[in-house]
């Protein structure tokens, strides 16, 4: 009876552990992972590219990195699987480069290395730049003009852009200096430096900004509102349906503050703009 239960018991050991090895590779192949030991990752292209004003990615799963160029040139370099080499396109049409993938990548087994497009750019030359990735994280070292981004699964940092949009459904956003941005994020923490003018929507996550000027209209469902320096010309709005709203004042201005479960502690005046603080459930400081 013994030596049953136990062939039972490792009959459903072994039933979980090949469903759960089934699961890993949909997931793998769906968020365009391989798995392979003995693929090489490899140059697949190294190109560079004059009078380009505006750059169009559209990968489902590639890492982008933007660089500073070496020799002042726009380049474009692409890293990963000699097998994947058709799968990845680059074109330029007119002032437009499109960097794009055309299906994502599958192979068996295990793959550890790391498809990557790393662009090379000026210093000193602003461009437009639009992003779509189902999984991949960007990053970028140099300011961009402006561009609408979005990331289904990754991380974002950029360092500048000047307006745009930027939307993340799984991954954290981090920026250092922007203006006129909106910014929309599912499950992720958003992190920003110093910004003029934002609009930014969270779900879940914290939204932590080191200063705001001009105007700011922020609401997160589930997470905190951390704003170190606020220094606002135009009314502006922070609401939080459950997490704390902390801001510190650089400039006299009028608050209304609500909160149904929670304490409230802030430095009125009756100075003009208004900033109008609610939550649902969390504590308000602003001083």
């Amino acid at each position: 009876m013994k030596n049953k239960k136990l062939i039972i018991t490792i009959i459903i050991i072994l039933i979980i552990m090949i469903i759960a090895l089934i699961g890993t590779v949909i997931w793998g192949i769906a968020h365009g992972h391989n798995f392979s030991f003995f693929e090489e990752e490899v140059v697949l292209l190294d190109e560079s590219f004059e009078d380009i004003k505006k750059i169009t990615v559209d990968v489902k799963s590639y890492d982008v990195e933007i660089k500073e160029s070496p020799n002042n040139d726009i380049r474009v370099e692409i890293t990963g699987s000699q097998n994947n080499i058709d799968k990845i396109k680059v074109a330029q049409k007119d002032d437009i480069l499109n960097i794009y993938q055309e299906e994502s990548i599958i192979c068996l087994g295990f793959c550890f290395y790391g498809e990557k497009i790393t662009i090379y750019l000026p210093q000193d030359k602003l461009i437009t730049y639009n992003h779509t990735s189902s999984s991949g994280s960007l990053s970028s070292s140099l300011s961009l003009a402006n561009g609408n981004i979005e990331v289904t699964s990754g991380d974002i940092y950029l360092q500048n852009i000047t307006a745009g949009s930027i939307k993340s459904t799984s991954g954290n956003i981090t920026m250092e200096n922007s203006d006129n941005l909106k910014i929309s994020s599912t499950s992720g923490d958003i992190t920003l430096n110093e910004i003029t003018n934002l609009k930014a929507q969270a779900t879940s996550g914290n939204i932590k900004i080191d200063r705001i000027t001009n105007q700011a209209d922020i609401t997160t469902t589930s997470g905190d509102i951390t704003i170190a320096k606020l220094n606002i010309q135009e009314d502006s709005y922070l609401k939080a349906r459950s997490g704390n709203i902390t801001v510190g004042l650089e400039a006299k201005i009028f608050i209304e503050a609500e909160t149904k479960s929670g304490n409230i502690d802030i430095d009125n005046t009756n100075a003009s703009p208004i900033l109008t603080i609610t939550t649902t459930s969390g504590d308000i400081e602003a001083k």
